[in-house]
C-alpha cells in the first residue's frame, strides 16, 4: 500500500501526486502527469499503490485495466470506461463520477465513500464488500450484479436499477431510496435499517 507523501510546497499540507512531489493543486499540468503515468504501462493499464488524489479524468478508457491499493479520493471521472476493469482494495471515496460504464468489472474491498455516481452502469459486476457509505447515486444500474457484503449505508439512491442483484449480505441502513427497482433480486438476503418515523 502507498505511503502518502505531502506537497513540497511551503505550507500546503496536500498529498503530492504519485511520480511527483507536488499535490494536483500545484503540479503544473495534471493531466499530462496522469496520462504519462497510464502510458507508462505500456499497453494493458496497470496502477498500483498510487495516490492520485484529486485528479480530473475525461474520456479516459480502462478497460481491462487493473488499479490495486490506489487513491482516487475526491477524484472527478466523466464518461470514463472502466469495463471489465479490476480494481481492489482501492479509494474512490468523495469522488464524482458521471456516465462512466463499470460493466463487467470487479470491485472488492473498495471504498466510494461519500461518492457521486450519475448516471453510471454496474451492469454484470463483481462488487464485493465494498464501502458506498453515503454515496448519493442517481440514474444508476447496478443490474445483474453480485453485491454480496457491499454497505449502502446512509446512502441516498434516486432512480437506481438494482434487478437480478446478490444482495446476500448487503446493507442498507439508514437509507434515502426513491425509485429504487429491486427486481428479481434477493431482497430477503440484504439487511435493511430504515429511518424512525
Amino acid at each position: 500500500m502507498f505511503v502518502p507523501r505531502g506537497c513540497k510546497e511551503r505550507g500546503c499540507g496536500r498529498p503530492a501526486l504519485s511520480g511527483s512531489d507536488k499535490c494536483v493543486v500545484h503540479h503544473g499540468d495534471v493531466a499530462a502527469h496522469v496520462q504519462r503515468l497510464i502510458a507508462g504501462t505500456g499497453g494493458r493499464i496497470v496502477l498500483r499503490d498510487l495516490d492520485l488524489t484529486g485528479i480530473r479524468l475525461t474520456d479516459t478508457n480502462f478497460t481491462d485495466a487493473e488499479l490495486t491499493g490506489c487513491r482516487f479520493t475526491a477524484a472527478t471521472f466523466v464518461g470514463v470506461t472502466f469495463r471489465d476493469a479490476q480494481i481492489h482494495l482501492s479509494f474512490l471515496d468523495r469522488a464524482t463520477f458521471e456516465h462512466c460504464d463499470f460493466t463487467g468489472a470487479t470491485l472488492q474491498n473498495a471504498v466510494c465513500a461519500g461518492s457521486e455516481f450519475l448516471d453510471c452502469t454496474f451492469c454484470d459486476c463483481e462488487v464485493v464488500q465494498t464501502n458506498f457509505l453515503g454515496i448519493h447515486g442517481v440514474g444508476t444500474s447496478f443490474d445483474h450484479s453480485n453485491l454480496y457484503g457491499s454497505r449502502f449505508v446512509g446512502s441516498v439512491l434516486e432512480r437506481v436499477s438494482m434487478r437480478d442483484c446478490n444482495l446476500t449480505r448487503a446493507y442498507f441502513d439508514l437509507p434515502h431510496r426513491e425509485s429504487v427497482d429491486f427486481r428479481s433480486s434477493n431482497t430477503n438476503e440484504a439487511v435493511y435499517v430504515e429511518p424512525l418515523p
